[in-house]
Order: structure tokens, then C-alpha cells, then sequence
């Protein structure tokens, strides 16, 4: 998905500057915003890991990339998550048994 872009006017403090470049390591302020934007989307659950990396310009690896150093986990694994992979090694197993 192509997005438009619409150009504003932000003021941010000065103070905020370095924080920024410490979250997102983009190339310019403008892609620093885009990337800070992307990741709160994400955390909040607002759009999905693809279309946040795409909101930053980023690919998907780089995306992560960012979300793993900044400690901001995004991957979820949940009980019944757990439960299928049990059951898929115990599945694996007897078909490995079987073949022995």
C-alpha cells in the first residue's frame, strides 16, 4: 500500500531531539517521527508489525531490528500457542519413532 503523504508543521523541543534519534536511528528527523509513529501504533496495538514497518519505511527485519534494541517485544506467544507446539512435538516424535 503506497501512502500519501500530507506535509505539517510540528514544533518539537529540542530536548526531544536525541530521544528520538536513540528510538529510531532513522536517516533524518522527519523519518525519526515516522518511525517513533510506527512503533506506537504497534504497541498499541493500532495496526499490525507489516503496516507499522511500512508507516516507518522500513522492511520488516529492520522494523524488528529497532523494536528488539529499544527492548519492545513483537512477538506475542500465548497458553494455547504453547499447547499446539506440544502437540506438534509429541507428533513428531511418534513419527520419528516409527520410522526407527
Amino acid at each position: 500500500m503506497v501512502l500519501k503523504e500530507s506535509s505539517i508543521d510540528v514544533q518539537i523541543s529540542s530536548d526531544l531531539l536525541p530521544l528520538l534519534d536513540d528510538l529510531a536511528h532513522g536517516n533524518s528527523l522527519s523519518h525519526n517521527v515516522k518511525i517513533s509513529i510506527a512503533i506506537s501504533l504497534f504497541v498499541a496495538k493500532t495496526v499490525s508489525i507489516a503496516r507499522a514497518a511500512e508507516i516507518a519505511e522500513l522492511s520488516l527485519n529492520d522494523f524488528i531490528y529497532i523494536l528488539k534494541v529499544n527492548k519492545i517485544p513483537w512477538g506475542e506467544y500465548f497458553d494455547e500457542d504453547v499447547i499446539q507446539d506440544n502437540i506438534a512435538i509429541k507428533d513428531l516424535l511418534k513419527e520419528l519413532e516409527r520410522k526407527e
